[in-house]
């Protein structure tokens, strides 16, 4: 099969829709990275990315304890509609990974520096930890529902950190079928002198924080919203429902242009547990992994009940809480029924992220190579949660467009990455915000709460402000 000519799918009109994805990885370090150093090292090989690259302005990022990357440009990218679309990825990606050609010893020396750290972890008989990752690495963003396009893309240059060793990451399209080996620029010889050593943390420069010149509510202002809380507790006592997660937007525009590149930086540093990324016109900090799989090892983070720091004890027995938490668990754990996956699901415990609390199970498994199960096809299982859907899910998840007034787009939805063998991260897109089209200056925040029975309106709605913090913050910096 060749990409892009079946499945349905989208290419981007500024890629081939048939080649082949050529790569090449150099190892530019032995040390680990923080996200402000692969940054730093993104901007200093910045000269190898391609004049032909597309969206050659576009930041890519991932940050997390296992992965950090930042990447420019788009060396392939695709996007996937309907019902069928976490399948139609699945496969796009299948065929992109066999139709990807690794070009790194064609013909050009290796580094000195990745030589000699080669030749130091040999004398050492150990292998370089990173060369558990199985490249190439797609990075992609979902839809809530299937009218919204979710994408996949390569960045055509990044800086990944993983294992304790930085690479760096260099990939094109290459049209046809032929192989075209060519010149890739400058070698990682010739770029030896600014990639031999980590850079030391520094602080951003301040130019005083951003500035809100307006705030509006694209859908439902406030009152409307804590009305549709209101409507949303009269259908589950009446029971319609079991819990419906009800999420609200506002639009900011600020007095200059947001550097994503800050946005980033400040978030991965804020919220070292968390998950910071910046995938198509989504930017934000995740607390809550979807589905993670390394090494044939799934963990799934539920997330529900949330309080903040100085009420979180009542998070252990109020109803309300526990039952919204225990609801989320038996949602994740019947959505991975088909998958025939031993789960192991251990009593909830407090998942402290500074500004907010939650109550957050992590249910694992084992043996997911032996079923065949990737990181992506364990994210479309899960996907949507009750934690950011209800339960039913299906009832719920009929009842959002109703009561919410508003297309969710990419929020709440899958946001990671996967390898070539399918291991990979899947967050779920939260403290989140959106870019609006072809603005730098405008974002549209996006949080939900999860409703009961016997919720409060007020509550809920400070929640949500709650949750949209972080990301305000972020935007300010």
């Amino acid at each position: 099969m060749i990409p892009g000519l079946l499945w349905g799918i989208v290419c981007s009109s500024s890629l081939p829709a048939s080649g082949v994805l050529q790569y090449r990885v150099s190892l530019l370090s032995g040390d680990d990275c923080d996200f402000e150093q692969v940054i730093t090292l993104l901007e200093q090989n910045q000269h190898l990315l391609s004049p032909a690259a597309a969206n050659r302005n576009e930041l890519t990022v991932w940050s997390g304890e296992r992965l950090k990357l930042a990447g420019s440009g788009v060396a392939w990218q695709a996007h996937f509609s309907g019902e069928n679309s976490f399948t139609a990825a699945e496969e796009a990606w299948r065929d992109l990974c066999e139709h990807a050609q690794d070009t790194t010893g064609s013909g050009e020396e290796m580094s000195p520096v990745a030589a000699r750290l080669r030749q130091g972890e040999a004398g050492k008989n150990c292998c370089l930890e990173a060369e558990k990752i199985n490249w190439p690495l797609v990075l992609g963003s979902f839809g809530f529902t299937s009218s919204t396009p979710s994408l996949l893309l390569v960045p055509a240059l990044a800086v990944v950190s993983s294992g304790g060793n930085t690479w760096l990451w260099q990939a094109r399209w290459q049209a046809g079928q032929e192989i075209v080996r060519g010149s890739w620029g400058n070698t990682p010889k010739n770029t030896e002198s600014a990639t031999v050593s980590i850079p030391k943390d520094s602080p951003l420069p301040s130019s005083g924080s951003a500035r809100v010149l307006r705030e509006a509510y694209p859908h439902l202002h406030p009152e409307a919203w804590m009305a549709a809380v209101s409507h949303a507790s009269k259908e589950i006592r009446a029971g319609q429902a079991e819990k419906i997660v009800l999420a609200r937007d506002k639009e900011l525009r600020f007095d200059r242009d947001i550097s994503l590149v800050r946005v980033t930086t400040y978030l991965a540093k804020k919220y070292p547990g968390c998950w910071s990324y910046a995938i198509g016109d989504l930017v934000g900090v995740s607390p809550e992994m979807l589905a993670s799989v390394s090494e044939g090892k799934l963990l799934c983070r539920v997330l529900a009940g949330s309080a903040i720091p100085s009420q979180e004890q009542r998070l252990l027995s109020a109803p309300k809480e526990q039952l919204e938490h225990r609801l989320a668990v038996q949602s994740a754990q019947e959505s991975l029924t088909d998958l025939n996956l031993d789960l192991e699901i251990p009593a909830p415990r407090l998942l402290h992220l500074g500004y907010v609390t939650h109550l957050a199970t992590d249910i694992t498994a084992e043996n997911l190579a032996h079923h065949a199960v990737t990181s992506l096809r364990a994210a479309a299982a899960l996907h949507p949660t009750a934690a950011v859907c209800g339960k039913p899910r299906e009832v719920a998840a009929a009842r959002l467009a109703a009561l919410e007034a508003m297309d969710r787009r990419r929020y709440a939805a899958p946001i990671g990455w996967m390898d070539a063998t399918g291991d990979g991260e899947w967050a779920i897109a939260l403290r989140c915000a959106q870019r609006v089209p072809a603005r730098a200056d405008t974002y549209r925040l996006i949080a939900g709460a999860g409703i009961m029975g016997d919720s409060d309106p007020q509550r809920e709605l400070a929640e949500t402000e709650t949750k949209m913090s972080p990301m305000l913050c972020a935007l300010q910096a």
